[in-house]
């Protein structure tokens, strides 16, 4: 009898996954338009420079994103001992008058399992978004059982510029078991002041979607972005009110290349998938709206992370703006999970993990940009 309720069990939970993994439920509330990219200012003398954020006595960093401020910009990431250590936690630091401070922990993985009431094995993924009244939402990804595919999203809160943060609360996106869902690239902000919040899947099969969360963090909208099996990480670039293209991470058959979507309708429908002739080795990429073009920070590589590159899109075609980080052993070396962002000031700000040993940020502006054109 016990090895039977045990068969069943499992039989069940399986059968949850692969529904949960298999079953989008798309909600479509109104759509809303797109927060319009602003021109940047070009009356600025060229800018560029490289630096190192400080470590902070850990072995491993991984998977930086960051958010502007009127002083700066502030980092996320995670750091431990390995990639899904139970020693992982969440750090953060901020970067002001061309400066890093001290990184310190943000929340870990007991802190969570506390806030949650619930046993969390692993963290990873942190994902920020400061509002213009200075409220701050930053999302993970947690682990209870098994690998990175078995995650859920979890968000906590701060209104003191990330001093003090709220008790964790987990983002209900599936309705069976809450699992497979995780978040990697920043969001993009409606008009009426919700986010879009771009998430994918690895459970059985691999796909995007936007969630789209009101002022409260609730979610009132969910849609689908790729119908393949092999699509991760989304990076969304508003264009307009109502155009915007998502790139995503190709993790099919080789030889993988970028995929693009396309909406003219503020979201509310996407084009199907093409491939853009850009290599991607199923690595992270992220992207930035730069004076009705795109601004992309990929691996430009057919295999490894070894290749570091920043391209622009220049009537329909990319051209490769500069090589930032590159190494011909492509077995030893990374340079991975980029994140770009556009800060107060209109500098361009990419972080990156670099040999998962520390965090490397590089800041530029338009006009050095433009000369490199």
């Amino acid at each position: 009898m016990h090895v039977f309720w045990l068969k069943s069990v499992t039989i069940i939970l399986g059968l949850g996954f692969f529904i949960a993994s298999w079953i989008t439920i798309e909600k479509h509330p109104e759509p809303q338009k797109f927060s319009s990219p602003t021109p940047f200012n070009t009356s600025q003398t060229p800018f560029y420079s490289e630096q190192f954020i400080p470590k902070h006595q850990t072995v491993m960093v991984h998977a930086a994103q960051a958010h502007s401020n009127p002083h700066g910009i502030t980092a996320y990431w995670f750091a431990g001992s390995r990639e899904g250590a139970s020693d992982v936690e969440i750090y953060s630091a901020s970067y002001t008058n061309q400066q890093w401070g001290i990184p310190r922990a943000v929340t870990n993985r007991k802190q969570v399992a506390r806030d949650l009431n619930r046993y969390i094995r692993k963290l990873g993924n942190p994902v920020s978004y400061r509002f213009e009244d200075g409220k701050i939402w930053l999302f993970f990804v947690s682990v209870s059982v098994g690998g990175w595919g078995g995650s859920s999203i979890n968000m906590i809160e701060s209104n003191d510029e990330g001093r003090t943060w709220s008790r964790a609360k987990q983002l209900v996106t599936s309705p069976f078991f809450n699992i497979s869902t995780l978040v990697r690239n920043k969001p993009v902000q409606y008009q009426d002041g919700t986010i879009g919040l771009p998430i994918y899947h690895e459970f059985l099969r691999k796909f995007g979607e936007i969630i789209r969360l009101d002022e409260s963090g609730e979610i009132i909208g969910k849609i689908r972005l790729s119908h393949g099996t092999s699509t991760l990480q989304p990076t969304i670039v508003a264009e307009s009110e109502s155009d915007a293209v998502v790139l995503l991470r190709n993790a099919g058959d080789k030889p993988r290349q970028i995929l693009r979507l396309k909406t003219s309708d503020s979201g509310y429908s996407w084009s199907k998938a093409e491939a853009l002739d850009l290599p991607n080795p199923d690595a992270a990429i992220d992207a930035l709206s730069f004076q009705n073009r795109t601004l992309l920070v990929f691996n430009n590589t057919v295999r490894g992370r070894n290749d570091l590159s920043l391209a622009i899109s220049t009537n329909k075609e990319w051209h490769i703006l500069r090589r930032f980080d590159h190494s011909e052993t492509s077995n030893t070396s990374e340079f991975s999970y980029p994140a770009v962002i556009r800060g107060f000031d209109d500098n361009i700000h990419v972080l990156y993990t670099w040999n998962r040993e520390l965090i490397k940020h590089i800041s530029f502006n338009a006009n050095w940009i433009e000369e490199q054109l």
